[in-house]
Parts: C-alpha cells; sequence; structure tokens
C-alpha cells in the first residue's frame, strides 16, 4: 500500500474519531445545562416570572447557590449556613429562615403544581466558590414551563452576597442521558482524543513520506 492511500487511511480515521468527539462534547453540553440558572434576589419580597427548560429528569431539585467570590466565606456561611472554624472549633451555623413560595406553569399560563420550600440542605458544590442548598424537588418531564418565585421573607443581609436560583440535581447519574455524557467525556479525554493525535502524526508522516520520499507501488 502506497504512503498516499496510508495517508489518506490515517486522516479518515482522524477525521472520524474527531467528528465523534465533537459530537459526545455537543451532548454534554446539552444533557447537563441546567434548566434554570438566574441571580435572583433574596432581600427583596419581588415574585420572578422565570422560562424553564427542562432536556433530562436529572435536574429536578430547586435551589439557591450562595457565591463566595465577592466576601470572605465567612460572611456567606453566616447567612447560607455551615461550619465555621471559630474560637479554635467548628461551629455548624444554620441557613439564615429563608421561604420561597413557587408556581410552575405551562407556557401559556396553566398551573401544574405550586408550594414552598425552605433554603435547607447543603447539596455537593459545583464550584470551590460557591454554596449550593436545596429548596424543594419539582419533578417535570421534559418540555418547556414557567416558574414564579416570591421571596416571602426577605431579608436585608442577603443584599450583600451573590445568589442565583438554579435547577440542580440533587445526585448524579440518575438519568441514561448523565451516563452518556459523563462517560463520553472520560472516553473523549482517555481515549479518544489521543487516538486523534497518533491519527495526526501517522497521516503526516505518510503524507510527507508520499509528497517528498521515495515512490512506492499500490
Amino acid at each position: 500500500m502506497s504512503h498516499k492511500s496510508k495517508a489518506i487511511i490515517w486522516g479518515s480515521m482522524g477525521l472520524s474519531l474527531l467528528l465523534l468527539v465533537v459530537v459526545l462534547r455537543l451532548f454534554f453540553v446539552w444533557a447537563t445545562t441546567l434548566p434554570l440558572d438566574v441571580p435572583v434576589r433574596l432581600d427583596k419580597g419581588d415574585t420572578l416570572d422565570l422560562p424553564v427548560k427542562v432536556r433530562t429528569l436529572e435536574f429536578d431539585t430547586l435551589a439557591v447557590v450562595f457565591s463566595t467570590g465577592e466576601l470572605p466565606l465567612f460572611t456567606v456561611r453566616k447567612l447560607s449556613g455551615g461550619p465555621i472554624w471559630e474560637n479554635e472549633q467548628w461551629v455548624e451555623y444554620p441557613p439564615a429562615p429563608m421561604t420561597l413560595a413557587w408556581k410552575l406553569l405551562t407556557p401559556g399560563g396553566e398551573l401544574l403544581s405550586e408550594g414552598q420550600g425552605d433554603v435547607g440542605k447543603e447539596l455537593i458544590s459545583y464550584g470551590s466558590d460557591e454554596i449550593t442548598r436545596a429548596v424543594t424537588r419539582i419533578p417535570m418531564q421534559p418540555g418547556d414551563y414557567r416558574l414564579q418565585v416570591t421571596v416571602l421573607n426577605p431579608d436585608a443581609r442577603f443584599g450583600e452576597v451573590a445568589t442565583r436560583l438554579v435547577f440542580v440535581a440533587e445526585g448524579r447519574g440518575k438519568t441514561w442521558q448523565s451516563g452518556v455524557a459523563w462517560w463520553g467525556s472520560v472516553l473523549s479525554g482517555v481515549l479518544l482524543i489521543p487516538l486523534i493525535l497518533i491519527c495526526a502524526l501517522l497521516t503526516l508522516h505518510h503524507y510527507t513520506r508520499w509528497r517528498y520520499g521515495a515512490p512506492t507501488a499500490d
């Protein structure tokens, strides 16, 4: 087989693997995009009317994310709750009382469900500078919705803390979509990308031999 043929074969294989990596990455983004992730003011009692786009059953827990990027962790923990090293010992602070009323509606305004929830259980953080606490679980089928949220007991102290309202997963791997997204990401990083580099090197090698080396018979 000539170097030209080998260059075409390895190049085609590399492009196919690259396409697979792109597809897996796009699926990862699609499957892991949160249905809701917007700023919320806990120091005001305004009612928010928010669009929600549910793609999988993975993210069904309404939660509040407290950012520690602008303030010391100690200050944020005083409001969001959690362990604080104080007076040479760990002190567990409960979350400041905060209740949210919510209504889940269709895009046309038909009421599907409603309720109230308190900022409570701390979930696994999605970043070292964030504290995520669950409010309530709202099961939803894939589709488009509207979510109305009202802070029932606004607290002026929360005006200092950047907070967001999100739908998150209380655990990982509850759906096949999350499994494919996770393992696809691992497969891409551990196997497919190295194989693409190998294919690229072999393609370059055979192309160089074909263009500048001694000719060989097909």
